[in-house]
């Protein structure tokens, strides 16, 4: 399947943090071309398997199906409802944001916001000033929207010059999109390696889907797949990469520098442009949990370049997923660490 049509696809609007819900079946849908042994695990998140399940080398590769929105805490008597972000929202580009409440139906709200004529130049958007109206009598908001409801900022599939695209739900869509996309080179190629997928819940909020796969898998090294800051005006360029130039690939005390090494070798060996994010302590994902999971599990942490992060129109490349698919699938079928 192509890149396009795999994010289209993925890009749907559901699967905030803790309430992945159609998502999983988004998921198993796409890896059961490629992949066995697909299951649910209790936290919400899918596994699946590749290659020789009796190989003595196995690795795990991760990316997470979760992302940002915003959760229902309270219904006033007029029936507006509070909500408060779930993962990192960013706040400053929710005031007249269009969100869909996913309630006993779904309901299309709008994120208040007073006139420019009346706000103090210092006042902005905080998690106490975000309210949605629906436009519906309080009545039928009690009908149909619950507390614990959760919401997702509207946004379509906007296809830009070049091979980008925008939509919101890239982090870390684009990430799942990469394994999807390795699975497809490696499913009938890989020898003497077992390879896990694990497409985690709950990254945004407390990245236990992941630890917790990877706790039941005991794999002998993981890969996580996310997406990075793409460099843009304001972003450090020590901390990000360059969008349609490949992939960003992580330093880290918390990471194996002998499986970090390995996916250099492989974008050298295939003539792939990437960037390097170094980090002083963690790095922000998954693998800081993966890597202390029961006796430490080496990781490796590879991101798509993206930009405007956590909003409804994140940024990312077509070539630069496919390029971090062929980056890892060039490292597995080089034997990986082992």
């Amino acid at each position: 399947m192509k890149t396009k049509k795999i994010l289209q696809k993925l890009c749907t609007d559901c699967g905030v943090s803790g309430r992945e819900g159609e998502m999983l079946d988004i998921i198993r849908e796409l890896s059961e071309k490629y992949a066995y042994d697909v299951r649910q695990l209790p936290t919400g998140t899918i596994v699946a398997s590749v290659g020789d399940k009796n190989a003595k080398h196995h690795v795990m590769l991760d990316a997470h199906i979760d992302r940002i929105g915003l959760v229902v805490t309270y219904i006033n008597e007029d029936g507006f409802l509070k909500a408060e972000p779930v993962g990192g929202m960013d706040l400053r580009a929710l005031a007249g944001t269009a969100v869909t409440v996913q309630g006993r139906e779904e309901v299309t709200g709008i994120i208040c916001t007073l006139p420019p004529h009346l706000i103090k130049k210092e006042e902005g958007m905080t998690r106490d000033k975000i309210w949605i109206d629906t436009g519906l009598a309080p009545e039928k908001v009690s009908e149909l929207i619950g507390i614990g409801d959760t919401a997702i900022v509207k946004s379509s599939f906007r296809e830009l010059l070049g091979d980008k695209v925008a939509v919101s739900g890239l982090d870390n869509r684009a990430g799942c999109a990469v394994i999807l996309k390795c699975t497809q080179i490696v499913s009938s190629k890989l020898k003497n390696t077992r390879l896990s997928l694990v497409f985690s819940s709950q990254e945004e909020t407390n990245e236990s889907g992941a630890s917790t796969a990877a706790f039941l898998l005991e794999p002998d090294e993981s890969i996580i797949v996310d997406v990075g800051f793409a460099k843009q005006e304001g972003v450090p360029a020590s901390l990000s990469g360059a969008i349609g130039k490949g992939p960003i690939i992580s330093i880290a005390p918390v990471l194996s520098r002998t499986v970090t090494n390995g996916l250099i070798e492989s974008a050298k060996k295939l003539g792939s442009d990437f960037d390097y994010e170094v980090d002083g302590s963690t790095t922000g994902t998954n693998a800081d949990g993966v890597a202390i999971t029961k006796g430490g599990i080496p990781c490796a942490v590879i991101s798509v370049p993206e930009k405007n992060m956590h909003t409804q129109t994140e940024i990312v490349s077509l070539e630069d997923i496919e390029n971090t698919a062929k980056i890892i699938a060039g490292y597995l079928l080089g034997g990986a660490s082992k």
